[in-house]
């Protein structure tokens, strides 16, 4: 394959992606995570107040910092509805893959390139966080400003990619709690020799991103209860009872797979067709979808197996100089699994699925860079028709996620089939305010329902 032809490939698929995601927002749904965030960036947008901090975490307690104030609000101010956020979220992952295709460009052969934009641009699992609102979705582009200033500093220190690195892991702290995936894989790679770091830059870029959480420490001396509900779980959960570790690592091997999350084929199509037709056939598909699709997994854990092959007699050393790009790549993919590997083992709750997204750049790498060397050699014609299949069954799974996955559709608020809309307690101007009950209404005035932390009921 050419680098034209690549680049062709490359941009159709892009194209395809976009307009996908693009039809994902406008069908973007809103639970209790959405409210919570639209709720923190409404008040900024009409009031002019900034919530210190942000969401509830999985461990209790509230997150950290006033930056998703921040990235909702500031989206409402320019367009009052709810989907103006997750625009911004569609945006940070456009980006993201612009940054990666470019880091990577010179180091992958075309054919590898074209890999890289199937398992990362039209990655379903990507796809599905690209389009609705929620704190994890934010993270893909700070993913790839951690590998870029890696690989940039892999000779020597730098201001600016420094700045950056220390800018991004500052900000993913105050986004969601799976920052430290990132920042374990940092403290692994530096000392290990993987790059270098320009300490003044670093500094400098973590101070600054560390602005937001000044009015969160003094918030925090007013009301203590803000991390010290934090109590769930206890560290080194994942080595006592090895099950939340072992999940954790599955993800890892899912990312780079069809093996989507139950909740990403859990279709309903009651939207386009009959709802208790759309229901049954949702269901059918989805299952069929899911016992299909988990053969993929076989792919990641192959070339897993090929990454620590030749890895493993390299762990113990520093990278060497002159050590060649693709080995370095290697590394990188390699120090990240063992650092989440860390994580995974002390978290103090069981990993869920989108609790190591922010690893998804490197978990993929094992696959681009294995099938790349086999393309190389007399197994070329086999590994050409699994990607045409594997594409095939990509494009298929791309469409259905729209039509009926769990964040794309309205049916079920009122009682259907998985509601994901939650009934709340009271109504609200800013449910009106954001097109919430134009789109898709809520259930509202139930008693026993549900309510934003930070929004004052009326």
């Amino acid at each position: 394959m050419t680098d034209h032809q690549a680049a062709l490939r490359v941009r159709a698929f892009f194209v395809l992606g976009l307009l996908i995601s693009i039809w994902m927002v406008a069908r973007s749904q809103v639970g209790g995570d959405q409210l919570n965030l639209l709720a923190r960036g409404w008040i900024l947008a009409d009031e002019g107040q900034w919530i210190s901090y942000g969401n509830p975490m999985s461990t209790g307690g509230k997150a950290p910092g006033g930056i998703t104030s921040l990235l909702v609000g500031l989206p409402l101010m320019v367009w009052r509805d709810h989907r103006a956020p997750t625009v911004v979220v569609l945006l940070f992952h456009i980006l993201a893959y612009w940054l990666l295709d470019r880091t990577l460009r010179p180091i992958l052969s075309p054919r590898e390139r074209v890999f890289l934009s199937v398992l990362y641009w039209l990655n379903p699992w990507r796809l599905y966080f690209s389009a609705f609102l929620w704190n994890p979705n934010y993270l893909f582009l700070l993913s790839a400003i951690h590998l870029w200033s890696c690989l940039t500093q892999r000779d020597r220190a730098r201001f600016w990619p420094s700045f950056l690195h220390g800018l991004a892991l500052l900000l993913a702290l105050q986004i969601h709690a799976s920052f430290l995936l990132l920042a374990a894989a940092t403290g692994l790679l530096w000392l290990r020799g993987w790059f270098r770091v320009h300490w003044p830059g670093m500094i400098l870029g973590a101070v600054l991103a560390a602005l937001p959480l000044v009015p969160w420490v003094l918030d925090l001396r007013e009301d203590p209860a803000i991390i010290t509900e934090a109590d769930k779980g206890f560290l080194g959960r994942g080595l006592i009872y090895l099950f939340p570790l072992l999940r954790g690592l599955l993800y890892w091997l899912r990312y780079s797979s069809l093996a989507v999350s139950e909740k990403v084929v859990n279709f309903d199509f009651g939207d386009f067709m009959d709802p208790e037709t759309g229901a049954s056939l949702g269901k059918a598909v989805g299952s069929v979808a899911e016992v299909l699709l988990s053969l993929t997994l076989i792919l990641p854990l192959l070339a897993n197996r090929w990454l620590w092959k030749r890895f493993r007699r390299r762990i113990r050393r520093r990278f060497p100089e002159g050590g060649s790009d693709r080995a370095w790549l290697q590394g990188y993919a390699a120090w990240s699994f063992v650092g989440a590997v860390a994580v995974f083992s002390l978290s103090p709750t069981t990993i869920m699925m989108w609790q190591a997204l922010i690893l998804l750049h490197a978990a993929i790498l094992p696959l681009i860079l294995w099938a790349g060397i086999l393309v190389r050699t007399p197994r070329a014609p086999r590994v050409l028709r699994i990607e045409r299949v594997y594409i095939a069954a990509t494009m298929t799974l791309l469409a259905l996620i729209p039509l009926g996955s769990t964040h794309y559709r309205c049916v079920g608020h009122d009682g259907g089939r998985d509601s994901y809309g939650l009934p709340l307690r009271s109504d609200h101007p800013m449910l009106h305010e954001l097109n919430i009950q134009s789109t898709c209404p809520l259930p509202l005035n139930r008693p026993d329902g549900w309510w934003p932390d930070v929004l004052p009921e009326r």
